[in-house]
């Protein structure tokens, strides 16, 4: 069952729900009024009969006849009581038994007798004669006994009986028209619901990140369908990321593979050359291979920083870059100094030690062997000084994008990798980088982290 039959199936039950209780409330309620209005109607009626207003010899049957009034069974004759026609009356004697009565004989019950010698007391009660109820009242009549006045409740009977068939009809029209409304309130909310989801099952079968997912409104489904877009553009610059790091990483790698095939089939073909050659060509596959695993290891290190979380902390910046900074020296033996004051910030501190690692790989690659390496920390951030060729205005934004080298530097080892995981990690952080020229001539290539 769809969105749209559960929703007309609930609002027509909350509406026939709501329509059978204030049906069912105004019925509780008219009945009682309608049974209020009897008694009160019986109350005027006995009051009018007890100042004898509605008191005559002769009832509505008149005499027998014979100029004599009807009398009873044992000859004792019975007093008549004529009133309207809207009422039937009986009249009891101190005994308790009827002097005289309209066309109907009401019943007697011990309690009708109690009511004979209390003065200005009266019961209300429902009776059944002859299989139709009748609401009837027993008042004390002053000088005679008491007087009983009844009215059929056939007429009140029907008439809530018609407001019952009319409360289902009711019910009945408000539940098909409340599920009509919900079936079209439900179909137009879930129009966009489905064309969003049509959208997604679509971008799932095609894997095509590009296909558009309708939006419309500031509602719930609108910003749903905004967001559906937002991830849908993230997982296009993600896709597109992974295949140029695919397509970059393919032609790095293809450049030492060449050379390595070139030199070994080389040597092949060549058995007989003398030793120096050989192994100057060994040694050659030697640094190829090596490249291609430093190429390796960088991707994967790319890859694996733009997925792994990282342990969020304040850490002091200044012990932190001095590891680094030591662990290099020992790495390469370079002469690396550091100016260091106070920092602070809120970062993971492998991530810290990596992008300081490559900022001081870079320098090393790009400085003469014999100049020096500065390194520079504070509150300012960290930066890595070298008296290299330094980096020109318009590339100093490039030299962090995967792979990217200059032509000049394409005979230069490392695969272009390094700067693009420092980019990595100081964005994964919030921070910034920064290129500038350097005190020492060359370049200067540092970050800053956010301190809270």
């Amino acid at each position: 069952m769809g969105l749209g039959a559960r929703l007309a199936i609930v609002f027509a039950a909350v509406a026939a729900a709501t329509a059978l209780l204030v049906g069912g409330a105004s019925y509780v309620t008219t009945d009682r009024q309608v049974l209020a209005d009897v008694d009160e109607f019986l109350q005027l009626r006995a009051e009018q009969i007890d100042d004898g207003q509605r008191l005559r010899p002769q009832s509505r049957r008149e005499n027998d006849g014979n100029g004599n009034g009807n009398n009873n069974g044992n000859g004792r004759g019975r007093r008549f009581v004529s009133v309207s026609p809207d009422a039937e009356v009986q009249v009891l004697a101190g005994d308790g038994e009827i002097t005289g009565n309209t066309d109907l004989e009401l019943p007697v019950d011990d309690i009708d007798v109690r009511l004979i010698s209390k003065n200005d007391k009266s019961v209300l009660r429902t009776v059944t004669i002859e299989d139709n109820e009748y609401r009837m009242i027993t008042r004390h009549l002053e000088g005679v006994g008491a007087v009983q006045v009844a009215r059929s409740l056939e007429e009140s009977a029907g008439l809530l009986a018609d407001l019952r068939q009319r409360l289902v009809i009711v019910s009945l029209a408000v539940a098909l028209l409340a599920a009509a409304v919900g079936w079209m309130l439900a179909q137009r909310t879930t129009g966009p619901l489905r064309a969003l989801t049509m959208a997604v099952d679509d971008v799932a079968d095609t894997q095509d990140f590009t296909i558009p997912v309708p939006t419309s409104g500031s509602d719930e489904v609108g910003r749903l369908g905004r967001g559906f877009n937002r991830m849908l553009g993230t997982l296009q610059q993600s896709q597109e990321q992974q295949r140029r790091l695919v397509q970059d990483a393919a032609h790095e790698l293809r450049t030492p593979l060449t050379s390595v095939t070139a030199n070994l089939d080389w040597l092949e073909r060549a058995p007989d050359i003398d030793a120096e050659t050989r192994a100057a060509t060994l040694g050659s596959v030697r640094r190829e291979l090596g490249e291609l695993n430093n190429v390796i290891t960088e991707i994967i290190q790319l890859a694996t920083d733009s997925r792994a979380g990282a342990v969020m902390a304040p850490i002091d910046l200044v012990p932190l870059v001095a590891d680094a900074v030591e662990l290099f020296i020992d790495r390469t033996g370079r002469d690396v100094s550091v100016a260091a004051a106070s920092a602070t910030a809120i970062a993971d501190a492998d991530g810290v030690v990596r992008a300081v690692n490559n900022l001081l790989s870079n320098a090393d690659k790009y400085s003469p062997v014999d100049s020096p390496i500065a390194v520079v920390v504070g509150p300012d951030g960290v930066f890595v000084d070298d008296a290299g060729p330094g980096i020109p205005v318009d590339e100093r934004e490039a030299i962090f994008d995967r792979f990217y080298r200059r032509d000049e530097d394409r005979a230069m080892p490392g695969s272009g990798l390094g700067l693009s995981i420092v980019a990595s990690i100081v964005d994964k952080h919030g921070g910034q980088l920064h290129v500038s020229e350097s005190p020492l001539g060359g370049a200067r290539v540092g970050f800053t982290l956010p301190t809270r």
